[in-house]
């Protein structure tokens, strides 16, 4: 649920036949059938209109169930219409003011990094701070029968062993990150292999860790993508159904 919701307002559709086998991530998760996973994942907007000219009154948490009900509906009936319907990253763009500022302040973060790293002795609060994002965003794409790789997962970026060698300046950047390569390499879809092979090559412990940042966004989407489809089988057996009960739940809402 949390790895669906992640991707709200990043709604995309895909060329036609740019998926493909290469596409799907070699450890997938079953399909899923509860429509509710979808929930947050896109925000249609949507007004309220009184009849009677006079302003409606309702609850914030009542006016979130209701946008949640909306966007389930939304979003359920446009994968039953759109085969190629799927997730893709959203980025603004580069000329624009929102990008500027992204740019700005993603640039300043990473510069932050390599001063810290670069200092003597280094300092590595931002660091362990990207690991335990990192440690995370892995652990998403884990299903729950991948104990061997959790465990792993667990061992090697145990962040109380971790602070224990920034105290003794005993970290091991270049060895960490290399686990974690090798762990995205296990489950990234093929046709993000030659990304991940890429970030081998890397040395230089910022750009490392900010090439991994980016694959691990990518390997999201795709996996994200793949639950979709998988999705999609179900939604055509019960989409009548499922648009007719959502439609009624809307009303009784906001009649």
């Amino acid at each position: 649920v949390s790895l669906l919701k992640s991707f709200k307002n990043q709604h995309l559709k895909c060329p036609v036949g740019e998926r493909s086998p290469q596409m799907i991530p070699r450890l997938t998760f079953p399909v899923w059938k509860n429509f509710t996973l979808l929930q947050g994942i896109v925000n249609y907007p949507w007004m309220c209109v009184s009849v009677s000219g006079s302003p409606p009154t309702a609850s914030l948490s009542s006016l979130r169930e209701l946008e949640n009900c909306v966007s389930n509906l939304s979003l359920a009936h446009e994968i039953v219409v759109n085969g190629d319907f799927c997730i893709k990253n959203r980025s603004p763009p580069t000329d624009s003011l929102e990008g500027r500022v992204t740019d700005i302040i993603h640039q300043a973060f990473w510069d932050s990094l390599q001063e810290q790293l670069s200092s003597d002795p280094p300092h590595y609060s931002h660091a362990v701070v990207l690991l335990q994002e990192v440690k995370t965003m892995l652990g998403s794409l884990l299903l729950p029968g991948h104990v061997r790789l959790r465990s792993q997962l667990d061992e090697v970026l145990d962040m109380d062993l971790i602070q224990q060698q920034v105290q003794h300046g005993a970290l091991d950047l270049h060895r960490l990150a290399g686990f974690v390569i090798s762990m995205m390499a296990s489950l990234c879809a093929p046709v993000r292999d030659p990304e991940v092979r890429a970030l081998q090559e890397l040395k230089e412990p910022v750009e490392l860790l900010r090439g991994i940042f980016r694959v691990l966004g990518l390997m999201k989407t795709d996996m994200v993508n793949f639950a979709i489809q998988s999705l999609r089988p179900h939604l055509l057996q019960q989409a009548v159904q499922y648009e007719r009960a959502k439609f009624q739940q809307i009303l009784d809402k906001q009649p």
